[in-house]
This record gives structure tokens, sequence and C-alpha cells, in this order.
């Protein structure tokens, strides 16, 4: 009985195998006909049609800001870091750790992502 599935199963599998190759070589060949696109008339031509394109920030402007939300960050970490350090220390077991413990490890790992992203991008 044993053998007489697996007749049947590689027989399937050996039939289909085939198959399979007749789809996957099936692509679409020729030229791809486009329909032409016809300009709206409701738009007219011309520089009143264009938005002006938006100001460019001055870099040293990005920078300072890129600093000061660096720093915020990095002070954010530290305040993180210690309030972690507190709440592992009331934990009296080494078997169990709280949910806020570990939900304040994620935040500071957050946190230190962000902090070396924009260190990068500086």
């Amino acid at each position: 009985m044993e053998t007489g599935r697996r007749l049947f199963l590689s027989s399937i599998v050996f039939t289909l195998v085939p198959v399979k190759g007749l789809f996957a070589g099936r692509q679409r060949q020729g030229p791809v006909h486009r329909v032409p696109q016809i300009p709206d008339a409701s738009v007219p031509d011309g520089p009143l049609s264009e938005e002006p394109p938006a100001p460019r920030r001055d870099p040293q402007e990005l920078l300072k800001e890129n600093q000061k939300n660096l720093r915020r960050n990095a002070d954010r970490l530290l305040q993180l870091a210690q309030e972690l350090k507190e709440e592992a220390d009331k934990t009296e077991r080494t078997s169990v750790l709280s949910l806020s413990l570990v939900h304040k490890a994620e935040e500071v790992e957050k946190l230190a992502k962000q902090i070396k992203g924009l260190a990068r991008a500086a």
C-alpha cells in the first residue's frame, strides 16, 4: 500500500513539472501597444500651470536642527538608561523580568537607533 502511494505521488510530480515549465517560460512577446496620452485642454500650458519649486533649506540650518535633535535624544536616552538601571536593581528574582523593564529596554533601543541615524546624517 505504501509503495502505491509513492508511485501515485511521484507520477503526479513528474507530470506537473513539465507543465510548470510551460507556464514559467510563457512571457509576453512582441511589441507592447501603448495608448498615446491626450493632453488635458482644461489646464493651460506655459509657466502659469507649473508650481514653483519648493525652496531649498540652508544646509547649515539643517545641521543645527539635526544637532539639536541629537542632543535632546541623547539626554532622553541617558534618562531612560538610568530609569532602566534603577528598575533592574529593584528586581529581586533573576528568573523573572518585569514587563515594564522589557518595555523600557525596547524604548532605549529604539531611541539609540534614532540617535545613530541622526549621527550618520550629520
